[in-house]
């Protein structure tokens, strides 16, 4: 045989082993993607095999006349707290806005004359300020 025809064979040979094993692998692909898809599918359509429990609501026992006096002493007790801390706030917030102007002003006294009972007063006006602020 001539080196074309030795050639020839092989190219021919190799072509047709790789038309033979890309239908196979197209043919073993598409059965295992179907495969899959009717197993996906069983897993959509089926029920779960949990059951999962009703919730129930508990029934509230009726309070006695002690529970409830507790119960009201203790939101008048939570009441008178919030009052308290709400007005401590106020409070707070007012000292703040009182020591602010008092900075300000005596700032603005100091910018004025340049004395050092005015610078003092400043310093001391705004430090409290400060500490208010922190």
């Amino acid at each position: 045989m001539s080196w074309f025809k030795i050639f020839s064979a092989v190219l021919v040979a190799n072509i047709v082993s790789w038309i033979i094993v890309t239908i196979l692998g197209w043919f073993i692909f598409f059965v295992a993607l179907d495969s899959f898809g009717d197993a996906l599918g069983k897993m959509r359509s089926s029920k779960p095999e949990i059951e999962f429990p009703t919730i129930s609501v508990p029934s509230t026992p009726s309070s006695t006349p002690e529970e409830i006096q507790a119960r009201k002493e203790r939101e008048k007790r939570l009441a008178e707290e919030r009052q308290r801390a709400k007005h401590e706030t106020t409070r707070r917030q007012n000292a703040i806005s009182q020591s602010k102007k008092s900075c300000d002003f005596w700032a603005a006294q100091y910018k004025k004359d340049h004395n050092p009972e005015s610078r003092g007063y400043r310093d001391m006006a705004c430090s409290r300020y400060r500490d208010l602020l922190n």
